[in-house]
């Protein structure tokens, strides 16, 4: 262990601030230690920091000095190096007790106290023991997905906290969250016990998972076309008015079939609109319903299609260890997002019947999150999630399904514009590379470790390095993960350019055949 420098004036017991000793280096988001202010004389008790901001001072280079204006002469005031320092600031994390327990200090450090760099041992030795089962006495199901940066321990999360108080994922495109979430899942599949999950796939990036037993079904395969059948949904769909005349004895007419079970063709929905019409209208009845026909006609085979027999997610998801719900198979947002709902209610009303047996446990993957639960008064809903009532749906899943043993894991890209329920919610919070500030807010605000120092931790990340914290974690702060990437997710397997050049290539060929 080496001395690097001395506690300054003003510290209290979450933060200090300290002068680096000359000849030493220290660096951001960095681990030190100071002896704990309470030990007995020669004893040493160590109290784990981590620096957050680093700053030189030189008072022959303020404003008015003397080193200004040597400067704009392009000399050098060699004089003053000599008077310059480094100030460090740093988080106090916390210590373990003479009890084993880990805990916050309880009183400032003194100035002039020792800042101490501990060596790779040492300090691997106090991670080892802050990790150790016997400190945090859980049992766990714990999946190794990467190591504390710049150590050689591994770092594993808990399925069984995920599954009980989920977990959410953020970082800038690129940054490793998806690919992460992919690796998180394979390397569970990869255990013994199989843990069962069901993953929302937008970009088709998780069919790797197929090599793990995971099944990929297209998200039309699991709902019931009645599911689909909203009726005012349905009607803004075929461009009608739900609040006009003919918009109101459509809803009425998908109604009153949903009622009585008929089957839902283009035929029998006109028909029903025509037996209903004299009862729902009182002028212009030819003219709606002509309007109506030929709406129908236009469009409603894209809608009432032939009704197919919908797999049961649950079958599937005894059958198989991961359901991956492909929705990239078009770009049908609001039915998408009514499967989603379907597949959300479904999967929990299950959960509940198995309360008492104890028989059923699910984690659910929702990737691009912000589609299915945007922050209100935004304006970058896609679709429209409060009237399909998906929002809705996974925000009383995320709050009152836990205890019933299904989870969800919630990546997003963008923070800031998802419903700030959700995040508060995910009492594990696994935050990539964040450069925008609103992003970096919302984690600082809705989590249950709301520091502002995360803002000066969160842009510095390097790809596939996340800031982990939260009930999954081994560790009672955030710490910085490298993770361990043994799979990719599935992306576009050429670049824009190659792509251009071989439309190219074709259109020429094209060309030559005519």
């Amino acid at each position: 262990m080496k001395q690097i420098g001395y506690i300054l004036s003003g510290c209290d017991q979450s933060k200090i601030s300290f002068v680096v000793m000359e000849d030493t280096r220290v660096y951001v988001n960095n681990y030190y230690f100071i002896n704990h202010p309470s030990s007995s004389a020669g004893e040493f008790n160590p109290v784990l920091l981590r620096v957050y901001k680093i700053t030189p001072y030189n008072p022959e280079m303020t404003i008015g000095s003397f080193g200004p204006i040597a400067g704009k002469k392009g000399e050098k005031a060699y004089y003053g190096k000599k008077l310059e320092y480094l100030v460090a600031w740093a988080e106090v994390l916390g210590y373990i007790s003479w009890d084993g327990k880990w805990r916050r200090l309880e009183c400032s450090p003194n100035t002039w106290d020792s800042i101490y760099e501990p060596t790779y041992e040492e300090l691997e030795g106090f991670f080892i023991k802050l990790s150790s089962k016997s400190l945090t006495d859980r049992t766990d199901f714990p999946i190794a997905i990467g190591r504390h940066r710049g150590l050689n321990i591994p770092f594993h999360l808990d399925l069984n906290a995920i599954a009980k108080g989920h977990i959410f994922v953020a970082g800038m495109t690129r940054s490793g969250k998806s690919t992460f979430v992919l690796n998180l899942i394979a390397r569970a599949l990869e255990s013994d016990l199989k843990p069962r999950f069901i993953i929302f796939d937008r970009r088709c990036e998780y069919s790797l998972l197929s090599k793990y037993g995971a099944a990929v079904l297209p998200y039309l395969s699991f709902i019931p076309k009645t599911e689909l059948i909203s009726p005012s949904l349905i009607v803004s769909r075929l461009g009608l008015d739900p609040n006009k005349a003919e918009g109101k004895l459509l809803c009425e007419a998908l109604n009153s079939m949903r009622a009585d079970g008929s089957d839902l063709t283009t035929k029998n929905v006109l028909r029903r609109c025509v037996e209903l019409s004299p009862y729902l209208v009182s002028r212009g009845r030819d003219s709606i319903l002509s309007k109506i026909r030929w709406i129908l006609e236009k469009r409603g085979d894209t809608v009432f299609t032939e009704e197919h027999k919908p797999l049961n997610i649950l079958e599937v998801l005894y059958d198989k260890p991961a359901v991956i719900v492909d929705f990239s198979v078009d770009a049908n947002i609001e039915d998408q997002q009514l499967t989603a709902k379907y597949l959300i209610r479904e999967v929990v009303n299950h959960a509940i019947k198995c309360r008492a047996t104890g028989d059923f446990a699910t984690i659910f993957v929702i990737e691009e999150a912000q589609y299915f639960v945007p922050e209100r008064g935004l304006k970058i809903e896609v679709g429209n999630p409060e009237k399909t009532g998906v929002d809705k749906q996974l925000i009383e899943a995320i709050s009152q399904a836990g205890g019933y043993n299904v989870g969800f894991i919630i990546v997003t890209q963008r923070p800031a514009y998802i419903s700030k329920s959700i995040i508060s919610q995910c009492n594990t919070i696994a935050a990539f590379r964040l450069m925008a500030g609103n992003d970096q807010e919302a984690i600082i605000k809705y989590s249950e470790y709301g520091s502002e120092r995360m803002s000066d931790y969160l842009p510095g990340l390097a790809d596939h390095e996340a800031l982990i914290w939260g009930m999954a974690s081994p560790v009672p702060f955030p710490v910085t993960v490298e993770i361990d990437v043994k799979d990719y997710p599935s992306k576009t397997g050429v670049t824009a350019k190659v792509s251009w050049e071989r439309m190219n290539l074709k259109t020429s060929n094209l060309k030559i055949q005519h």
